[in-house]
């Protein structure tokens, strides 16, 4: 799962960055689903981590970075992706294509 928040510019070492037009960043989480008899699931970590994702690149190309990034405890072949925005579950991204080729999936997303 993962939370987007799209932002225009990345701070690095509290300048600002300017970020191409292939670039998107979010937040992203994961949904700690290992135990089935949890009675909720909990997003790790609690606080988002920021990722810049290439919009021209297929997403199955770099999950491996998302997941990394967030030491996720599942298996690389049991991960996905999913928008979550405004406290609600979105769709799940076809790992196989674009960001910019779903278009429809990320309308809508607030800007900060």
């Amino acid at each position: 799962m993962i939370e987007l928040v799209k932002v225009n510019e990345n701070r690095v070492n509290g300048t600002m960055r300017e970020l191409g037009e292939d670039s998107f960043v979010c937040r992203v989480q994961y949904l700690n689903d290992l135990d089935p008899f949890m009675e909720y699931n909990v997003r790790e970590p609690p606080r988002p981590l920021y990722h810049t994702f290439n919009t021209t690149i297929p997403l199955s190309y770099q999950i491996a970075a998302v997941h990394r990034l967030l030491q996720a405890p599942h298996r690389l072949d049991d991960a996905t992706l999913q928008v979550f925005k405004d406290g609600d579950y979105g769709p799940y991204l076809d790992l196989d294509s674009t960001l910019g080729e779903q278009d429809e999936e990320l309308e809508g997303l607030q800007e900060r």
